[in-house]
């Protein structure tokens, strides 16, 4: 299935992810900014707030998991956190228990990034002069998750 989605007046392409709230069955759409310079796919701990997920599951669910080192717009690099949300599904291709890493509060480009861990899945292309993203599933209907690397597991104060 090919869908088209419109750029924002600046140039941004914003992906719909529908994502499992904490306490109800049906799904909630958040926007991600596609970043092809992402590695990893980060949600704002604010979003998460707002799907019901509170500080406490947050901060239960990410010292059960790694950290990973992240390198965010200006080469500053820290440790980021992740979390599984049970299900949740882009563009029509379900995932599930996919790790989410915590974007930092303090970067104020866009809360939530779509990185090249899902994104990799799908094939897409720009029409600029249209204003817009021409995106496509290469895969099977579910996107696996790859065995996640790195090690380390340390609380967080949230």
């Amino acid at each position: 299935m090919i869908k088209t989605l419109r750029l924002t007046t600046e140039g941004r392409a914003i992906v719909p992810i529908e994502m499992k709230p904490f306490t109800e069955l049906a799904l909630a759409r958040v926007n991600f900014k596609l970043d092809t310079g992402a590695d990893i796919t980060t949600v704002s701990k604010k979003e998460l707030n707002i799907l019901g997920y509170d500080n406490a599951w947050i901060k239960n669910n990410i010292t059960k998991h790694p950290t990973r080192t992240i390198t965010r717009a200006g080469g500053e690099e820290e440790s980021a956190h992740y979390v599984q949300i049970s299900k949740c599904n882009v563009l029509g291709r379900d995932l599930t228990a996919w790790p989410f890493y915590i974007r930092p509060e303090s970067d104020k480009d866009f809360p939530n990034l779509l990185g090249i861990d899902i994104i990799s899945h799908f094939d897409f292309s720009f029409k600029y002069s249209q204003g817009d993203l021409i995106i496509q599933p290469i895969k099977v209907s579910a996107i696996q998750l790859d065995k996640v690397k790195n090690q380390d597991i340390f609380e967080l104060s949230v």
